[in-house]
């Protein structure tokens, strides 16, 4: 019987932390289970789980970019080196496809020199517009440049390419949409709805921007202790708490307001009740896919890709509008409504293959070099 060969693929990560770099770890750690597969990886030296990368056993890169944000400029003379030493690494891996998890600021200058081997060149874009708050906005316009120039565009939410299409962004026939995978910060710990007269303990975990909704999360709190439930505040990451911070402190809230280490996220993923999304706008989420892999439900506002993400009475619950009386509805629902907790627990107890991360890499393999066949908007 005549094998096939695996097929070849390079994924690049040139950023340095957050959601993004546990989500490259973990699709390396992937692909060492697929033998149809092989996959390398680029990522940068400033990588925060750098560490991680190396104990792997797969084929990963290093390259050289900046430590902060004026790094992008300032360390522009390191671009001509890592040019030739990434026209080395095409010529010499012979792969298939490059796709790229989020596009760098030095993505344009950087990807020409892997697509002269002849591979197609796929970019997952995150984001069909700068969220309000995002310091990247002032970036985006280099961001979006492999718009125009990739083969294939991937998404990780319909919402995301329902925008890029009415935008007249990016061609039908180059977008094609994924789904985001789980990501695990640690094991998946037993959880069991909170015994009478244990509040109830709810956890807005990341970074703090104005999109994400902080003060619609504190206001349905305080609507809630207005309503004699008990429930119970964890506010995890870094970014300003404005006027937030007096009301969070006046609710008994434990507030972690700094960058946070992956084991202290799964930490915290481990003793909330539910993981909050009160955001106001939203492309998709990596703390709802944190969630999942911990095994923790979500209540969450319908905007963008969320009510995608959140299947409502499955994996949590959706409030019926982004305000912070609906919010509060929906965290009562979720407690409140006989056995609904523990149905959302259950479904949850356990890995879902439908989100693996080791399905998501044979998809975005198969939607980067589907020869333009497929249909745009269609899940890979």
């Amino acid at each position: 019987m005549d094998l096939k060969p695996p097929r070849r693929v390079l994924f690049t990560f040139w950023g340095r932390r957050g959601a993004l770099a546990q989500f490259a770890l973990e699709l390396a750690q992937a692909a060492q289970t697929r033998s149809d597969i092989e996959a390398s990886f680029s990522i940068s030296r400033q990588n925060e789980l750098l560490k991680d990368f190396a104990a792997l056993n797969g084929d990963i890169g290093v390259i050289d970019t900046f430590d902060a944000n004026v790094g992008a400029a300032l360390e522009l003379w390191r671009i001509p080196g890592l040019r030739r030493h990434l026209a080395r690494q095409a010529e010499v891996g012979r792969y298939e496809a490059i796709i790229e998890l989020i596009p760098h600021v030095w993505s344009p200058l950087l990807i020409p020199p892997l697509r002269r081997s002849g591979a197609r060149y796929a970019t997952i874009i995150h984001d069909a517009a700068a969220h309000p708050g995002d310091w990247t906005a002032k970036v985006k316009p280099i961001l979006d440049l492999p718009l125009r120039s990739a083969d294939r565009v991937l998404t990780l939410s319909q919402s995301v390419a329902d925008a890029l299409l009415a935008q007249r962004r990016v061609s039908p026939s180059r977008l094609r949409v994924l789904s985001h995978p789980d990501l695990t910060y640690g094991a998946r710990p037993p959880r069991a709805r909170p015994e009478p007269g244990e509040p109830f303990k709810l956890l807005f975990l990341g970074r703090i921007m104005a999109y994400k909704g902080l003060p619609l999360f504190v206001e349905a709190a305080e609507r809630l202790r207005a309503q004699n439930f008990p429930v119970e505040l964890m506010v995890y990451g870094e970014g300003p708490l404005g006027s937030c911070g007096p009301r969070l402190a006046a609710l008994g809230a434990e507030v972690v307001n700094r960058w946070l280490a992956p084991h202290e996220i799964g930490a915290a993923l481990s003793r909330a009740h539910a993981v909050a999304l009160p955001y106001v706008e939203a492309s998709q989420s990596g703390v709802a896919a944190a969630a999942y892999g911990a095994g923790a439900p979500i209540v969450a506002t319908p905007v963008g890709g969320l009510a995608e993400q959140v299947a409502d009475g499955e994996w949590g619950v959706l409030a019926e509008a982004a305000t912070a009386d609906a919010f509060a509805a929906a965290v009562r629902r979720l407690f409140e409504t006989p056995k609904l907790y523990e149905c959302t627990l259950s479904r949850l107890a356990g890995p879902d293959e439908a989100r693996s991360m080791a399905r998501f890499l044979g998809a975005a393999l198969e939607a980067a070099t589907d020869g333009g066949s497929g249909e745009p908007g269609r899940p890979a």
